[in-house]
């Protein structure tokens, strides 16, 4: 058998693996499967398993990485900037993610919804999101005198982003990836109770 198709049947019975891995999370939760489960499901056996992992925290941490790297790639080319602040490029990190994450919809379904969620693998998607939103302040145009400081609202935006993020995967995504992001946009904006119409006294 030539390289090409050795390095060939490597890739897909990895694919069969993670496929494999990431049903099973959604069927049992991480930490009742077991590797036999993983290559039953994917057709193979143990030893074939041990190939290409060394155990489940491995194939875990791979699937992970392998997972948000695809997500930094994307929200890099994103323009982001807080002074002016604009809402289109609000709106453009929030549909690239929405958009990216369909493209995976099992895969993040498994990692950050119910049960079987995995926690890592949410507070590394919120490191993302989060140095994403803080490459909008610029040092070099001072600091906002808002009485609330840039770590709190930095929070706030990510926890909103990421909740919005969990709700529309778990509920099989009732509105497009543009509707979202234009109204979480106008949320962050101009506040919850404004873009509710939601009458506001001093």
């Amino acid at each position: 058998m030539n390289k090409k198709k050795t390095d060939l049947r490597i890739v897909r019975t990895k694919q069969s693996i993670r496929k494999a891995f990431y049903e099973l999370i959604q069927e049992k939760g991480y930490e009742a499967i077991t590797i036999q489960d993983i290559a039953d499901r994917a057709m193979i056996n143990r030893n074939t398993f041990y190939l290409h992992y060394q155990n489940k925290p491995d194939l875990l941490d791979t699937c992970m990485d392998e997972l948000l790297s695809e997500l930094q790639r994307t929200v890099v080319l994103c323009p982001f900037h807080m002074n002016p602040f604009r809402l289109s490029r609000l709106e453009t990190v929030m549909q690239a993610v929405l958009e990216h994450i369909s493209g995976s919809i099992t895969l993040y379904y498994a990692m950050l919804v119910e049960e079987s969620r995995i926690y890592p693998f949410r507070a590394k998607m919120e490191a993302i999101i989060k140095g994403k939103l803080d490459e909008g302040w610029n040092p070099a145009q001072g600091d906002s005198p808002l009485s609330v400081s840039k770590e709190l609202l930095l929070e706030y935006l990510v926890s909103a982003f990421m909740g919005i993020v969990i709700w529309w995967i778990k509920n099989d995504r009732p509105l497009s990836a543009a509707e979202v992001s234009s109204q979480f946009s106008n949320i962050v904006t101009y506040g919850h109770l404004r873009a509710a119409g939601i009458a506001i006294e001093e």
